[in-house]
């Protein structure tokens, strides 16, 4: 059960599925975009989605439920993949970028496609060096 704190009501800058991580839009204020990698600054999850311009309630801060794109354990740091799916954030595979926004941890042990409880905790990664 999600136990979400902060819902806020944005628009849709695009068809945004239901349990996906979204992002900031760069072109309008009050308008998210369904996240499609770390490189852009997180606002939360969406519980439901919505078609195309159409206004998204997004969860932005404490738990909110997330479709997982990867296997995950509880206690792992996610990212958001091409499909703003919660996926392994590993530094591994960000060597050399200058940022990456993590959205939170995992609460739960899922395979890929399980819609499970994160807690957000947005920050940035910076600079991640060569190994």
């Amino acid at each position: 059960m999600a136990l979400p704190g902060l819902i806020r009501n944005f628009i849709a800058a695009g068809a945004i599925a239901a349990n996906r991580l979204v992002s900031v839009s760069a072109a309008n204020d009050f308008e998210v975009n369904q996240a499609n990698g770390a490189t852009a600054v997180f606002a939360g999850v969406t519980e439901q989605g919505t078609d195309n311009n159409n206004r998204v309630d997004v969860v932005m801060t404490q738990i909110a439920p997330v479709e997982f794109g990867g296997d995950l354990v509880a206690g792992m740091y996610v990212v958001a993949d091409a499909e703003g799916k919660a996926v392994e954030f590993d530094p591994a595979n960000f060597v050399g970028a200058s940022e990456v926004h993590v959205a939170g941890w995992v609460m739960e042990d899922g395979d890929a496609g399980t819609i499970g409880d994160i807690f957000l905790n947005p920050h940035l990664v910076a600079n991640i060096p060569a190994a």
